[in-house]
């Protein structure tokens, strides 16, 4: 981990804004061709110049544009590549095709901007949280008014909650809760607001139209609505703990699951227990609480 520097891959990335090697060949070819009409206009010479030059730029451009082509086509397998990996929660293989994305300017906006949130995620299943943070960070200032920089907010919040920063996190979160612009970020908001009850011990608002949150998740978030059903069951098995206290009925089929069961059991089919609890480790308590599911078809179990 300590080869790779997340925070230099956000300006190793960024699109140059001077002219290339190529491109300062093709000026000067332009400038020279400009130069020879001037000079001799109408001579034998000038017209054989000015016909080698024309060439010349003709095949300045022809490489440019094979060049670019060629960049974008090794861009575009590269960032799928991460997305695939990062999809099945393989965060450490992901990050030597990181690096080669990210590594050098990547002129496609749509692919830095993918590339910076997995790099994101990379470093925060991998425990820098605070490098996380500041690549959300990034992202979002230079994407202020768009989706990917709200997307990068949320990611912030939870990471700042992750790091016991709960005022910042809640700031966050409630002016995101403001303006939803589509369903995958209505669901991830609520994943932040219901981490964010879960760290502060707020278990009762947590389930307040629990299964309108779970419908929210499933529709948005695919396969990481398991994060949802998680959270969830953690609320209900401390609500659950305490009803049990209260009514010193400890041992009574309602305390020794429930609800919450139930839901790690959702949770589980969709995603396995190990990566739940790298997400959010308060779940650990549930991975040793309760069985886990067998995984769906095709669930990758690597």
């Amino acid at each position: 981990m300590t080869e790779m520097n997340f925070i230099d891959l956000i300006a190793s990335s960024r699109p140059r804004r001077k002219l290339t090697k190529i491109g300062i060949f093709i000026l000067i070819g332009f400038i020279l061709l400009i130069w020879s009409m001037l000079i001799s206009p109408e001579t034998e010479r000038g017209r054989l110049i000015r016909m080698l030059l024309s060439l010349v730029i003709l095949a300045g451009l022809v490489i440019s544009v094979i060049k670019s082509v060629t960049r974008r086509k090794v861009l575009a397998k590269c960032s799928q590549e991460v997305s695939d990996l990062c999809l099945q929660e393989k965060w450490s293989q992901a990050i030597k095709p990181l690096r080669r994305l990210l590594g050098k300017p990547v002129p496609l906006s749509q692919i830095r901007y993918q590339g910076l949130l997995e790099l994101a995620g990379v470093a925060e299943h991998t425990g820098q949280l605070k490098e996380a943070s500041e690549i959300y960070e990034a992202i979002a200032q230079e994407q202020p008014h768009g989706l990917l920089g709200s997307l990068a907010l949320v990611g912030k919040a939870i990471v700042l909650l992750k790091l016991d920063q709960l005022a910042d996190a809640d700031t966050i979160i409630r002016r995101l809760e403001v303006n939803v612009e589509s369903q995958s970020l209505k669901s991830l908001v609520l994943l932040g607001r219901l981490y964010q009850q879960i760290k502060t011990g707020h278990y009762s608002d947590a389930l307040t139209e629990s299964s309108n949150k779970c419908e929210v998740a499933r529709v948005g978030l695919s396969s990481k609505a398991a994060y949802v059903y998680a959270l969830l069951s953690l609320a209900y098995r401390h609500e659950e703990m305490h009803a049990s206290s209260d009514e010193e009925t400890s041992n009574s089929p309602e305390a020794d699951g429930g609800k919450a069961e139930v839901l790690w059991h959702r949770a589980t089919m969709l995603l396995r227990p190990d990566i739940l609890v790298e997400k959010f480790p308060e779940l650990s308590e549930l991975k040793e609480a309760y069985p886990s599911a067998p995984p769906l078809p095709g669930t990758s179990l690597d």
